[in-house]
């Protein structure tokens, strides 16, 4: 009997770590620019404009991605000259994510992808890679505009947005994690 109790005890032990999940750990991130901000002229409106980056991003415990999901707010609140906001400050703005089609991208899209789909696919291919991984993602210089795109088989015809921002997020989030 003596024999058998820490047979069963390592027997429990055993079916306790095969059975155990890594549920991993969660953060969220964030990435706040208002560099599109635009000031009023006598002859044009300005625009005060915020775009917020956010990502929720699980990892497990090696550091590999497990669920990742990203989403940006572009916040625009115009004023004529005399500093009057022309905004209707009750309607409240959506994401890109709820805009869907609804953000006007897929149209001057080369790739005919809105906004929400190709973040979709980039989501996708974060899934299963350390930060490091990410962060070492070959990218290419576009245009002004487009200064970071992946440039990476699995993405240069599924992703044409450039994504530093949406890593500074996520990067972020892992850090965060808890």
């Amino acid at each position: 009997m003596k024999k058998l109790i820490p047979v069963l005890l390592l027997c429990v032990m055993l079916l306790t770590a095969c059975g155990a999940s890594d549920t991993g750990k969660t953060g969220l991130g964030q990435v706040v620019m208002v560099s599109k901000s635009v000031a009023a002229t006598a002859e044009k409106p300005g625009t005060a404009q915020v775009d917020t980056i956010m990502a929720a991003v699980t990892v497990d415990s090696k550091g590999k991605i497990t669920s990742v999901s990203i989403d940006s707010a572009q916040v625009k609140v115009a004023f004529d000259a005399t500093g009057a906001i022309t905004t209707d400050l009750k309607t409240a703005p959506l994401t890109k994510k709820e805009l869907g089609d609804k953000y006007p991208m897929k149209a001057a899209s080369k790739i005919g992808k809105g906004w929400h789909e190709q973040i979709a696919e980039l989501e996708k291919w974060m899934t299963g890679k350390t930060i490091a991984e990410v962060k070492a993602m070959k990218t290419k210089q576009v245009d002004a505009n487009h200064p970071k795109v992946p440039d990476v088989p699995e993405l240069t015809s599924k992703v044409t947005i450039t994504i530093e921002d949406y890593i500074a997020a996520v990067e972020e989030a892992i850090k965060n994690a808890k």
